[in-house]
């Protein structure tokens, strides 16, 4: 039998086919339009020479401009649909739809009938189809359709007949890398790719007592995506050193060496984004982590702002997830 959550993620793929024709022939096209601006910005140096300046400025307004449809007409209505559906809670991380769904597809996939069957596969159709003919995120829903990719996989997959990837066209791809130079480079080099990128920790630490920190210097942009900026970064101390220690010896004390190593290659990436406010969220979580006793919804609530400033952290594979058992343990 279907449940009402089922039906609810049903209901949630009927409204992307109903409006799937309307973003192919709209708002994708815009998508391309606001990508090769932003391929006309990163070749201006707008600090060095007057003209590259007003070229600048007048991209970026023509990008404002054409963006406002996309989060007016694709990006809130999708995310109220999921809010009024109750598949999504409203955090900014979207880590709630997994959470909010995978306990009912394990228990459909246990209790199913055959009745229910015919209606499972015609939804994995429906959205199958979206995702393949859409193939994108519309510039500002990429954590959205990664975590819808991942309940319904989890829910289609064990109702097909081969050992096909029904998702690959679409699925987010993993990309190896081996240290932070790497990782922000291939974010850059991937830009506007479905890609997240995958660190062997080991290669942070030369020893579980001595840390490795890269010196060089990277310049990336990356503004009309998570509408963030990276550049200029001179490996500039933007946190407390002192605060950090303590966090990463408590961490490593109370809950695990993977933990401690995920906050250091935290401490990274907080690093290479040169932002002045994500350093100070880094400070207050390592300053509430190091507690006795720490306050999960203080540090929940630092997390999510953090990784809302320097979404890199969520583009690096199961770094988040070694962080959660601080947050929710």
């Amino acid at each position: 039998m279907i449940s009402q959550k089922i039906q609810a993620l049903f209901d949630f793929i009927d409204f992307l086919d109903k409006n799937k024709t309307e973003y192919i022939e709209k708002y994708i096209p815009l998508c391309k339009e606001l990508n090769n601006l932003d391929v006309q910005k990163e070749a201006l140096n707008p600090d060095k020479n007057y003209i590259d300046k007003q070229r600048y400025d007048n991209i970026q307004s023509q990008i404002k401009e054409k963006f406002l449809p996309i989060t007016q007409n694709v990006c809130i209505p999708i995310l109220n649909k999921l809010r009024e559906l109750k598949i999504w809670s409203g955090d900014d991380v979207f880590t709630s739809i997994p959470n909010n769904n995978i306990s009912a597809i394990f228990d459909f996939k246990r209790d199913f009938t055959s009745e229910d069957i015919p209606q499972v596969i015609k939804y994995k159709q429906k959205y199958l189809g979206f995702r393949t003919e859409t193939n994108t995120d519309f510039l500002c829903l990429t954590s959205v359709f990664q975590n819808l990719d991942k309940i319904f996989k989890e829910l289609f997959d064990f109702f097909k007949d081969t050992n096909e990837n029904e998702f690959d066209s679409f699925e987010t791809k993993t990309i190896k890398v081996n240290n932070i130079e790497d990782l922000v480079n291939g974010l850059q080099e991937n830009k506007r790719k479905n890609v997240k990128f995958s660190i062997p920790t080991k290669n942070f630490f030369k020893t579980s007592n001595e840390r490795h920190l890269p010196t060089s210097s990277i310049n990336v942009k990356n503004e009309i995506i998570m509408g963030d900026k990276y550049e200029n970064i001179h490996h500039s101390a933007i946190y407390n050193r002192s605060t950090f220690t303590e966090a990463f010896n408590t961490i490593k004390t109370n809950y695990s060496e993977d933990a401690a190593q995920a906050l250091e290659i935290v401490k990274l990436l907080v690093e290479k984004s040169g932002n002045k406010e994500a350093g100070e969220l880094f400070d207050s979580f390592n300053e509430e982590v190091k507690k006795e006793k720490p306050k999960k919804s203080v540090l929940k609530s630092l997390w999510d702002g953090l990784i809302k400033i320097v979404p890199i952290i969520t583009q690096t594979a199961d770094l988040v997830n070694k962080i959660m058992p601080l947050i929710h343990n």
